[in-house]
């Protein structure tokens, strides 16, 4: 797994990944899982293809019940010697979750093979809770990679590219919903690509127009994301489109005219 695929992974896990304490046999095991549904990552095939990316961890499919019926895919890893290969490479790219997996894979190796007991899990449950609302990662970063944003975006973005009737406006942007304990993600991509934060109750949002009034970081921005995406491809393309034909329309056209001197 090369440093770009690590930062693009960091992305994807800090939006959806889940790493957690599980006890087996009375003993402290930790897990990481990342789910998609096939409705996201089309017919699998990213979620279904990173043990071979990776070299670790297996997948599991389940086939959800009710509307839809869709097909949702979860990667795991769960044996110690995947996690101590996988998460180092991953957490030190993380820009929210980075300082508590960091937290959690210390206290995993420090209880190798000890007993713990229900009292002890719930403490350790709690402390993990107190964790996790201290987002942070490792080392402050002052901009982010190309890779972690196409991965955070991949999890926790929304490209917006529809014709609102109501209004009789196109809208086309990127959009973040994130935990109100997460905005420093959030802070992040304001600091390098400008838009607007806004909080509600218990989350934050951040806001990039993507449309014609703000092109100059739109063909910045898409043609990396496209790059890197691996479950938004599509939409991303979408947009790409509609900057190049723009661009196509508004060029003159027709044959140039020379006067003899």
């Amino acid at each position: 797994m090369n440093e770009s695929f690590a930062k693009y992974m960091a992305g994807l896990l800090d939006a959806d990944g889940c790493l957690s304490f599980a006890p087996v046999d009375g003993k402290l095991y930790l897990r990481l899982v990342l789910c998609a549904s096939e409705s996201i990552d089309r017919s699998g095939a990213f979620i279904k293809a990173l043990p071979e990316l990776t070299g670790v961890g297996t997948v599991q499919t389940t086939v959800l019940t009710g509307a839809g019926h869709s097909t949702r895919n979860d990667w795991r890893i769960s044996a110690r010697t995947d996690l101590n290969t996988f998460l180092p490479w991953v957490i030190k790219h993380m820009v929210i979750k980075g300082k508590h997996w960091q937290w959690m894979l210390e206290v995993y190796t420090k209880m190798k093979g000890q007993n713990i007991s229900p009292e002890g899990l719930n403490k350790l449950k709690l402390a993990s809770a107190a964790s996790r609302q201290l987002a942070g990662p490792l080392k402050s970063k002052s901009h982010p990679s190309w890779a972690w944003v196409a991965g955070y975006f991949d999890g926790d973005g929304c490209y917006k590219n529809r014709f609102d009737k109501k209004s009789g406006k196109w809208h086309r942007r990127i959009v973040v919903e994130c935990s109100k304990s997460d905005r420093i993600a959030l802070e992040l991509l304001f600091k390098a690509f400008g838009g607007s934060i806004y909080d509600h109750d218990t989350t934050s949002v951040w806001s990039l127009n993507l449309g014609p009034r703000n092109s100059s970081m739109a063909e910045k921005l898409l043609p990396e994301m496209a790059k890197h995406s691996r479950l938004k491809k599509h939409k991303i393309a979408q947009l790409i489109h509609f900057h190049r034909q723009r661009l196509s329309d508004s060029t003159p056209t027709g044959e140039a005219i020379v006067q003899a001197a």
